[in-house]
């Protein structure tokens, strides 16, 4: 007969796990010693004598605290031979070394922590004493909550200790009736679902329970034996197969610091070097050049064993870049630089790159990412966050992602988490959320934990080994993430294609969250490019070697503070407090170095100048701005040459810029302002236009209370609940040569001072904002209600321009409520338009005929006092004629974000009183992206793309020693196309795409 009851038979297989653990060895006695992890690999240990520790003690931590216990331990001799485990439970994260070398890692589920990890492979051979060593921190995913809830400190009990010998027939057929019963609630046709479960019951019924223990163990062989030949003789034809890869993906700061990191990247290495070890047909894959280049600095000891893996090609390296950084707010080079610098390390440490952009876990894909894909050598694209949409569903699995300017990627949606087991209804959910199973039968899948979860386990491979012989499921293997985009390419032109970006419909606060971080990155994007082509004419005119404009690597140093900031959990404003702690520091130390190069560089340029004010700009269009003397006194240096300078030999006179109550007025915009400071009118003098079409400007505190993590979401009823700040001071000023009306608010604990500035000559009303902000859940925005009507608005991002609806129509479109932009946002019809522009802000909104930008937010989770202090940003108000590329927005906001720089001039007159080291000669939308030394042949790389959707030649001019050129992909590679271009007279031509990026090798 047929067992009925299934949980019968589920009952028969709880009684199972007493059998595998044929003698233990209880490690009661420990003896314990504190510090704290100071710096990576770095500890104070507390002068304290060591304590003795026995099992059920407890013991107290919190961020960065930690213990070490340890015990001297022989295994009996009834023992060895046997398959050995430690066991270890003592709460928390904790890297294990047994005579002093690192052998795996714990973590335990103890007070909400994540991942109950417990049991650790014991060397082969096996020593006759082993000095364990247990070093034990808190963890810090449980822990956040306590933090948030207003907890210092979390409380663990060494829960068990231990070393276990197991039967291996036992545990073999435990884990196979396990992944069975499992299996049979994901098999869909009934008939086979049928067989399976026949097959389980008779099996199950086969062992010989309730004799002495030797009887029953010696019954489980033959029970296995009958299970598998029973299902391998069902008739079964899977019409899907599934790919699983081992993974972890690990937050380079979240819920713990950078620090941290170090030794949660060990933990997982460590045991994933042993997995493999014992495993010779399971598979890792790891992304992120960062984790390892932790690894080689304070965890040497592993590198050489996971080369040796990678060697195997069993350690998949994937990525290439330096970390996974969020790709909404960075910039398209920063982005390059890095691949650029991830692609170096990996092929200098493994000899090995990837032809995979991995990002799993990224808030919303800019549509610049196909191009850099692409001219990075790389062909696919994969994702899962896209599965966590919150209103529309993401139709495709997987399909070809078009970016800005055409190029094109095959791209891959995982619907399956990428942190996760490895079960039969992984496998059953990863083929069932298939889009495209009429086009291709390969899904890929992820296993394992991350974040501290120490990667894949053994139970995960013996599940898989499984699960691959069980008929009904989906065909399923242990493989490569490559191997399902090879047999993608198969399929490629049948695929659907997604053009544009890849918005997430969630997580939307973060374009606003963590102010600080936002605006230092901004700034060191800029000052960090500017720095290196400013070095690089210092040399050019001093007659150094280009070797020598980074002796002591400041400059790349710098970067990398940069590029590991913009990880996808640190520059979106989502980790803890203690991380925004350290992200401060480095970026302060960041915008030094920037600061410093490029001050020595400028100064070095100086000396071959007349003698004068010198202004220099850096930018590759032509500049008008007002500038600041060495003594302090304002001018306006009307049309700067692109990067490069005029010396003032005296300081030229401006018309005055005109202020009366309620007005500011210059030849080309006319404000207005009612008593309290609000702009009502706004007219572009040129053509007449009137700019608004109400009161702008109003500032509006909205209360911005998401379901859950705050510091992610916004919901769309958010504008439900607002207020408006008092106004508690309005002035009119004059200021240098600049008008000023300057407007004071109070709101709750926060005060706020805006000065609303024009200058002479300025085409754009600057909205200088300064603000003490001590607010809880609540969002900052200034609204512009245009006069400009248009179903769609424009927005700057890397390397380009997006297009967004103005409307509702759609789920998709109303989705969208809140969405990322750089530099500007744009809404214009045909002969007229309206930008609003800003220097380091990000959150941008567009509903009918008003534009809206977010100034500030004050989330609450995962830190309690996110964006507490003191700000300063401006953004401006750009009316124009024409759309936004006649209007030259993108030139006017690189005018608002790096402004021309003056030093005092007394050098040899060798060069001219004005000059442009490069520039672009007819073209205003072509934009210098970097002017560096190349990495690894001699000359220089250029770099740049265009601005405003424009196609056609472009002429480089250029005051460098130059003779000739060659065309180079991002990783500064020759392109496919690549021919030597000559240069003559300082002179070279190319042809140039929408929105495309060229680079260049120039010598």
């Amino acid at each position: 007969m047929q067992t009925p009851k299934k949980s019968v038979l589920d009952h028969l297989i709880k009684q199972l796990p007493r059998y595998i653990v044929t003698d233990r060895l209880i490690l009661n006695e420990w003896t314990a010693v504190s510090g704290r992890h100071i710096a990576p690999g770095v500890f104070e240990k507390y002068p304290e004598a060591p304590k003795t520790v026995r099992l059920g003690d407890t013991w107290v931590t919190t961020y960065d605290e930690t213990v070490w216990y340890s015990a001297s331990v022989s295994v009996p001799e009834s023992m060895r031979g046997k398959k050995l485990y430690l066991v270890i439970d003592f709460g928390g994260e904790a890297i294990v070394r047994i005579n002093g070398e690192i052998c795996g890692a714990v973590s335990s589920s103890m007070n909400a922590g994540w991942v109950h990890r417990d049991k650790i492979f014991l060397p082969d051979p096996l020593p006759e004493v082993m000095n364990i060593e247990i070093e034990a921190t808190v963890n810090s995913g449980g822990f956040c909550d306590v933090v948030l809830a207003g907890g210092s400190d979390i409380t663990y009990t060494l829960a068990r200790a231990e070393i276990d010998a197991v039967d291996e027939a036992a545990e073999s057929y435990y884990n196979d009736v396990c992944i069975v019963s499992e299996a049979i609630g994901c098999i869909d046709d009934e008939a086979v679902r049928a067989k399976v479960y026949a097959a389980f019951d008779d099996s199950l019924h086969a062992v010989d329970f309730d004799f002495d223990d030797e009887t029953v163990r010696a019954s489980f062989p033959a029970a296995a034996k009958l299970l598998w030949d029973r299902l391998e003789q069902i008739a079964w034809l899977p019409q899907g197969e599934v790919i699983m890869t081992g993974h972890s993906h690990i937050d380079v700061a979240w819920l713990w610091t950078v620090k941290e990191v170090y030794r949660k990247c060990a933990r997982t290495f460590s045991n994933t070097v042993e997995l493999l070890k014992r495993y010779p047909d399971a598979v890792f894959t790891q992304s992120q050049a960062v984790l390892y280049d932790m690894v080689k600095s304070t965890y040497p000891e592993l590198m050489p064993k996971i080369r040796e893996l990678v060697k195997e090609g069993r350690w998949d390296i994937v990525g290439n870049s330096w970390v996974e950084a969020d790709t909404n707010i960075a910039s398209g080079e920063s982005l390059i630089r890095q691949l650029l610098y991830g692609e170096q390390f990996f092929r200098r440490e493994f000899g090995v790159t990837s032809d995979i952009y991995w990002l799993p876990d990224c808030f919303g894909f800019s549509p610049a990412l196909p191009q850099i894909i692409k001219k990075c050598g790389m062909e696919y694209f994969l994702t899962a966050k896209l599965v966590g949409n919150d209103t529309n569903r993401f139709p495709y699995t997987l399909f070809n992602w078009r970016g800005t300017d055409g190029s094109e990627v095959l791209a891959y949606v995982q619907r399956t988490h990428y942190g996760d087991e490895y079960n039969a209804g992984k496998i059953r959910s990863a083929w069932a959320a298939n889009e495209n199973k009429g086009v291709t039968g390969t899904m890929l899948g992820m296993y394992g934990y991350g974040d501290g979860g120490g990667g894949p386990t053994f139970g995960m491979i013996e599940n898989g080994r499984r699960i691959s012989r069980i008929p009904g499921l989906p065909a399923s293997k242990i493989g490569h993430a490559h191997e399902l985009f090879e047999k993608a390419e198969v399929h490629r032109a049948d695929l659907p294609v997604w053009e544009g970006e890849l918005y997430y419909e969630n997580h939307r606060g973060t374009y606003s969250s963590q102010a600080f971080v936002k605006k230092n990155n901004r700034r060191g994007e800029l000052l960090l490019t500017r720095a290196e082509a400013a070095a690089v004419i210092s040399a050019h005119l001093d007659g150094r070697a280009l070797t020598s404009l980074r002796p002591d690597g400041a400059l790349d140093e710098a970067w990398k503070l940069l590029l590991v900031n913009q990880f996808h959990d640190i520059l979106p404003g989502t980790s803890i407090h203690e991380v925004y702690e350290n992200t401060k520091i480095e970026q302060e130390k960041m915008l030094q170095i920037g600061g410093e190069n490029l001050s020595a560089s400028l100064s070095a340029i100086t000396a071959s100048l007349p003698g004068g004010i010198a202004c220099f700009n850096l930018l590759s269009v032509p500049v008008s701005s007002v500038v600041t003397s060495p003594d302090g006194k304002e001018f306006v240096a009307e049309n700067l040459p692109p990067m490069g300078y005029r010396v003032y030999s005296e300081i030229p006179d401006a018309q005055p810029v005109r202020v009366e109550n309620g007005l500011l007025e210059n030849e080309y915009l006319r404000a207005k302002f009612d008593a309290s400071g609000v702009l009502i009118s706004l007219v572009e003098k040129t053509t007449g236009r009137e700019a608004l079409s109400a009161p702008a400007n109003v500032l509006t505190v909205y209360a911005d209370k998401p379901v859950h993590e705050s510091a992610w979401n916004m919901e769309a009823d958010y504008v439900k609940k607002s207020w408006k700040p008092e106004v508690t001071g309005v002035e009119y000023l004059k200021e240098g040569v600049r008008g000023i009306l300057r407007v004071s608010y109070r709101f709750n604990k926060s005060t706020l001072t805006q000065d609303i500035t024009l200058a002479p000559g300025a085409r754009r009303l600057d909205i200088v904002t300064t603000a003490e902000w001590y607010e809880t859940e609540k969002t900052l925005r200034a609204d512009f209600p245009l006069t400009v009507l248009s179903p769609f608005a424009t927005f700057d991002i890397a390397h380009g321009a997006a297009t967004r609806p103005t409307h509702r129509n759609t789920t998709w479109d109303a989705a969208r409520f809140e969405v990322s932009a750089h530099k500007w946002a744009d809404m214009s019809e045909g002969d007229f338009g309206v930008a609003i522009l800003n220097d380091c802000k990000y959150g941008y909104n567009a509903l009918g005929s008003t534009l809206g930008i977010t100034l500030l937010r004050s989330p609450n989770c995962p830190d309690r006092v996110s964006d507490h202090g003191h700000h300063s940003f401006t953004y401006s108000v750009y009316p124009h004629k024409g759309g936004w590329q006649e209007g030259g927005v993108s030139a006017e906001a690189f005018a608002l974000n790096f402004k021309p720089i003056a030093l005092a001039s007394s050098g040899s007159g060798k060069l001219p009183a004005e000059l442009s080291f490069i520039s672009f000669e007819g073209r205003d939308d072509i934009q210098l992206d970097c002017l560096k030394p190349a990495e690894e042949q001699e000359g220089l790389v250029l770099r740049v793309y265009e601005t405003s959707q424009r196609r056609g030649a472009v002429t480089v001019k250029t005051e460098l020693p130059v003779s000739e050129a060659l065309e180079l992909d991002m990783l500064e590679r020759p392109a496919d196309s690549a021919g030597v271009i000559p240069v003559t007279n300082g002179r070279f031509d190319f042809e140039i795409k929408p929105f495309e990026v060229k680079t260049f090798l120039i010598r």
